[in-house]
């Protein structure tokens, strides 16, 4: 039911001429992915919530061109639904403060869509409390199909009052159940117990605030399912955590049908699921994510430059702390979206009812009674997180990435105030590992910054001495250096060497790591591109690994940003079954804003000691990775400390931000739903066409068709998630 769609590729200058449909599967068919992963279930099918969710943005107030584009490029991606706003009483909003899609008239509606006589169906949101029941029209007379009523658990009886109203003036009904991370098992069962006895026909669960994990969503999605039969299960994500595209796919593997998107991710604070991503996921024929591409470059970028959504600070720690984003927006509206700090210390660190610096070891195995102590963070308050999300394993070691992927921007051309601001956070932050560069071949890379060599000069000019715990690590690539190039352990101040190659490398890395091991190093191997090969080469590789090599840390890297969560529980548990005590670590890529929910499966999955990968504001090549802000909100040891972090990103790495550019884009998200190096992608950027993603899509499509997707997937096949305490019995 999932990872790429079909494409129609739109010849320059010839509009009218009959357009060639290029079927595309993942350039490689690994059996890293389940069978489903290559087949589409023909009952997904996607709402799209731009003006809706993004008018809270901006009170509702697109220009008709503006809408009239998101809608012809939702027909033409072929989208099932399309939220245009909101289904309101006109007494209780002035048309004077609010746009039109506030209320949905007819009117507006016909001057848009004229009677939509497309395969879109047309949708409204209506709030308790805001609709009379002389103000909805039968649907003979509305250019409505369905209607959404909002609701949090207690005002369930109302909501359902309303949605039979509409049901009996001819609509389709959905209930969508708000802020669920809020409440207890028994009150999600209460409302899904009277939901189960009326005629609605789709139940959502919106995570509000942004604040569900993986785990969450597939534990509630099997519930809704389990006790709705006969009904569309639907899932609205939000993006504050960047985990809104993970949620979502966890939701369709667990049997949910519906799911929520914007374009662009445009809604209210951080933001929903992107279309565009769920549209690359899907494989679906019917889906076309090139309309919306092109909408995203000719419309939404200059829409960017006066209504401001999407990820920040502010937002991330709303989500993390289960808190609606009022406060975030507002910090946002009074024009300091990149003053993360302030917000911390205003909102976090000066309420210590709420400070998460406090939380108590647990979630390993040598203490499986370990309770929390303190405060807690407030979305764990809610029984519908393990123990482990509100504990901590004092065995998780972070390294920091900012320099030695991000050098892969600009040459590692860094100044050495940047390096040491950086070096500083970490330090503060209680980071274990900072990974500072590469070490090469004398003689190469001899225009490059001082970070790709890691020369010993270089390291004590910046860090003194390192009479830190902070221990440093430099990587370096497979055919590109020898083991006679690399320093002995007591000639730097490198403490760490990682080893990268790919599948039919791994008999040199093994060489290179036992070199670096006799020199006195603490060795790891990082396993590129696994989303590239089959299963049995990933065996062999570490069948090899296991036999020979003397390394101490084994990574899973997601090279081109394809894997889900799924293929990382499997490979996370593959790892540590073949490498037997071995560390095992993962490193994630953003293209499809997958990075951190993976990192949080591999956590998850992984016993023991694990290592994660991070870069501040996820500074690294193309669409970046886990952010480090990120991870230090995540882990409850308090030895991690997030105020660090944030002063780096306000006083050097935001900057940098504004010079440079990396992150998703839409090239990048069509690479790593291809399934493919980003390469290309990159060469795209370099050249200017960062913003035009459609024609990035003509690009390789061209090159590259493939058989069309056939239905068959079914909902499941993926093992249960832990259940939380209260559920076990």
């Amino acid at each position: 039911f999932f990872f790429e769609l079909s494409f129609e590729v739109i010849m320059s200058g010839e509009k009218d001429a009959k357009k060639p449909r290029v079927e595309d599967t993942v350039s490689s068919l690994s059996d890293i992915y389940r069978k489903a992963f290559y087949e589409y279930r023909p009952s997904v099918r996607v709402i799209d919530c731009t003006i809706r969710d993004g008018g809270l943005m901006n009170k509702w107030r697109f220009t008709d061109d503006f809408v009239r584009a998101v809608y012809e490029a939702n027909v033409a991606a072929g989208v099932d639904y399309m939220e245009i706003g909101y289904f309101t009483s006109e007494k209780y909003f002035k048309r004077s403060e609010v746009g039109p899609w506030r209320f949905c008239a007819t009117d507006d509606l016909r001057r848009i869509v004229g009677e939509n006589k497309t395969g879109i169906k047309l949708a409204g949101m209506a709030d308790i409390g805001r609709i009379d029941p002389c103000d909805i029209p039968m649907k003979k007379d509305s250019l409505l199909d369905l209607v959404r009523v909002a609701c949090y658990n207690h005002q369930i009886d109302e909501a359902i009052e309303l949605a039979n109203l509409c049901l009996e003036r001819g609509y389709e009904v959905s209930i969508n159940l708000m802020a669920v991370a809020k409440n207890t098992l028994a009150e999600i069962d209460a409302c899904l117990e009277k939901v189960a006895k009326t005629k609605v026909h789709m139940f959502y669960l919106a995570d509000s605030f942004g604040s569900l994990y993986g785990e969450q969503v597939r534990l509630l999605i099997r519930r809704y399912v389990e006790a709705l039969p006969g009904k569309q299960i639907g899932f609205h994500g939000h993006h504050n955590q960047q985990l809104g595209m993970a949620n979502s796919i966890d939701a369709i593997t667990e049997g949910a049908n519906m799911v929520d998107g914007s374009i662009l991710g445009l809604g209210r604070g951080a933001g929903n699921t992107p279309t565009e991503n769920v549209l690359c996921f899907l494989r679906n024929p019917k889906y076309n994510v090139r309309p919306i591409f092109d909408v995203v470059e000719n419309q939404f970028y200059e829409l960017k430059k006066t209504v401001e959504w999407g990820l920040s600070v502010p937002y991330l720690i709303a989500g993390v702390r289960n808190e609606h984003p009022k406060e975030a927006m507002a910090w946002e509206a009074a024009g300091k979206s990149k003053d993360g700090l302030g917000f911390y210390d205003k909102f976090v660190a000066a309420d210590g009812a709420k400070d998460d610096s406090t939380r108590a070891p647990g979630g390993d195995p040598d203490m499986p009674d370990a309770c929390p102590e303190g405060p807690r963070v407030p979305n764990h308050d809610s029984e519908l997180y393990r123990k482990e999300f509100h504990t901590y394993k004092p065995m998780i070691k972070v390294m920091d990435n900012t320099i030695r992927d991000g050098g892969l921007i600009n040459n590692w051309k860094f100044s050495d105030d940047f390096v040491k601001a950086v070096y500083n956070a970490c330090v503060a932050a209680g980071v274990d590992y900072m990974e500072v560069g590469y070490f090469s071949t004398p003689g190469t890379y001899t225009d490059a910054g001082p970070w790709r060599h890691c020369r010993d000069a270089d390291l004590r000019r910046v860090m003194g001495d390192n009479k830190t715990s902070l221990k440093l690590s430099a990587m370096v690539d497979v055919g590109r250096i020898t083991a006679d190039d690399i320093p002995h352990s007591n000639d730097t101040l490198i403490d760490m060497v990682r080893v990268a190659f790919y599948h039919n490398q791994v008999e040199e890395a093994v060489k290179i790591a036992n070199a670096c091991t006799d020199k006195g190093f603490e060795v790891g191997l990082l396993f590129m591109a696994l989303s590239s090969i089959n299963k049995g080469d990933v065996v062999k590789a570490l069948d090899v690994i296991a036999d020979k090599c003397r390394c101490n840390f084994v990574y899973i890297a997601d090279s081109y940003g394809s894997l889900y969560c799924e293929q990382v529980e499997m490979l996370a548990k593959l790892f540590q079954q073949k490498l037997p005590g071995r560390i095992v670590g993962f490193h994630g890529k953003n293209n499809q804003h997958m990075a951190f929910a993976n990192t949080i499966q591999a956590i998850c999955t992984l016993e023991g000691v694990a290592m994660v990968d991070s870069s501040i504001m996820g500074l690294a090549r193309g669409a970046g990775i886990t952010p480090t802000e990120n991870m230090m909100t995540f882990l409850k040891n308090p030895k991690f400390k997030l105020r660090p972090i944030l002063e780096a990103i306000q006083t050097h790495v935001q900057q940098l931000a504004d010079d440079l550019e990396w992150g998703p884009s839409m090239a990048l998200l069509y690479s790593g739903a291809r399934n493919m190096h980003p390469r290309d992608a990159m060469a795209w950027h370099a050249a200017g066409k960062r913003l035009d993603g459609a024609r990035f899509i003509d690009s390789v499509a061209s090159k590259a068709a493939r058989p069309r997707a056939v239905a068959g997937a079914e909902a499941g096949g993926r093992a249960a998630p832990p259940l939380p305490e209260d559920c076990r019995a």
